[in-house]
């Protein structure tokens, strides 16, 4: 009888960490967004691109020196649906240098990557 108590009280306590365990585990969604600039015949320097969600929040920033695509990382415990992209910055044509700035939005699916180009103004 007080064998099969112990087995009880252990199997209890086996099963109690283990639920405890699973259910503070959280879904986490990985997205890649990789974003590229464009501008006719000038060179780029991006200094702020800024990543919002379907509310507004900001989810993720980062820049681009070179004006070169860039590569931003979001992980997040809900799933985002949609992104908008602003970038501003720099153009430069021969002496010349003036102030660009644009956008572009992206539906996303599952965790992946995705794609999204701005058209810099």
């Amino acid at each position: 009888m007080r064998a099969r108590l112990i087995a009880l009280i252990l199997t209890f306590v086996a099963t109690s960490a283990l639920l405890s365990t699973v259910s503070g585990q959280s879904v986490i969604f990985n997205y890649t967004v990789h974003v590229d600039f464009f501008a006719y015949s000038c060179s780029l320097n991006i200094t702020q691109i800024s990543l919002y969600d379907s509310s507004g929040r900001l989810v993720g920033a980062a820049s681009s020196p070179s004006g070169a695509e860039i590569a931003i990382t979001l992980r997040t415990s809900t799933p985002v649906t949609a992104l908008t992209a602003i970038a501003s910055g720099l153009a430069t044509w021969s002496y010349y240098t003036w102030p660009v700035s644009g956008s572009g939005s992206i539906t996303l699916g599952n965790t992946g990557d995705y794609w999204v180009t701005i058209r810099m103004n």
